[in-house]
């Protein structure tokens, strides 16, 4: 991986723990993802005009499957935000994505990873294990936790998020980064629809955009661009394992928000975690 594209996925991180933040101080989580999306789609309107280039049946195919994945990483996520800690679920989810693409992306896409990179993804999943230990010794909690539904639906928004990254690595042969991340945005839109309407109705995306305001433009805003950053640097040849690895470095911003921000209750384990998440970020970069 190039410095260049090592610096640009985590710029992506910095930005892209904005609208998770936003998503855990909501009131209505469903209606404030359906607002990001929206936002986007509008914020990058001038898109449509600017690029026109063709797209195959075939792209087509790979951004509907991918905004479904999409879709459903949404849905999870806001899901686990109602009854979970954003520095428990948000390491969750983005903890297990790295080792599902690790495997997705060396079954389907024919990457072979180098030992270092894979040891750096092994590094990351490791510490956000840690993350979630209430004290040192105490391996087994973390499974106890899944008895919960917070973390449930993170791992289930980790599977989607390994899906849309392992499909949008092949999708990016059909259209250039930030058009093609446009087209997946308003798709997964199009997607959340009838679901979003089900669990809150226009009056209650109406009440929402009163109460967020601004906060769901920037979200928007930052849910597009952060994710274009990382399509980019996979269009310039970063294996999607090391993309979606590399990413998780917000994985330490959002522990880090969620204990001193948003005053969670934090351990030391959550910052031993958050560490290795960092260390294994730095053994990707130098040996990936």
């Amino acid at each position: 991986m190039t410095l260049t594209n090592f610096l640009l996925i985590l710029g992506s991180a910095c930005i892209h723990v904005v609208a998770h933040v936003g998503m855990k101080r909501t009131r209505d989580r469903a209606a404030f993802v359906w607002w990001i999306l929206l936002w986007g789609g509008v914020l990058f309107a001038p898109l449509l005009f600017v690029n026109r280039q063709p797209i195959p049946l075939l792209g087509w195919g790979v951004m509907l499957l991918s905004g479904l994945f999409d879709a459903g990483y949404f849905a999870a996520i806001a899901k686990a935000y109602e009854t979970g800690d954003l520095s428990v679920v948000y390491p969750l989810a983005r903890g297990t994505a790295p080792l599902l693409t690790l495997l997705w992306s060396t079954l389907f896409l024919g990457e072979s990873p180098r030992p270092g990179g894979i040891a750096g993804i092994a590094l990351i999943a490791f510490g956000l294990y840690v993350i979630n230990l209430p004290r040192l010794g105490a391996w087994l909690e973390p499974l106890r936790e899944l008895n919960r539904p917070g973390p449930r639906w993170a791992l289930l928004a980790g599977l989607c998020i390994s899906g849309y990254t392992t499909l949008d690595k092949f999708g990016l042969r059909f259209a250039d980064p930030l058009f093609y991340t446009y087209l997946v945005i308003v798709i997964s839109w199009l997607w959340l629809l009838p679901y979003t309407l089900q669990v809150t109705g226009w009056s209650g995306l109406r009440a929402e955009l009163r109460a967020s305001r601004w906060v769901s433009v920037i979200a928007g805003f930052t849910t597009l661009a952060a994710y274009a950053i990382v399509l980019y640097t996979m269009q310039n040849g970063t294996p999607a394992s090391y993309a979606g690895a590399v990413r998780e470095i917000s994985v330490v911003l959002g522990a880090a928000i969620g204990i001193f921000a948003l005053k969670e209750k934090g351990t030391s384990m959550r910052i031993l975690g958050a560490a290795l998440v960092a260390g294994g970020v730095i053994v990707i970069k130098l040996f990936g």
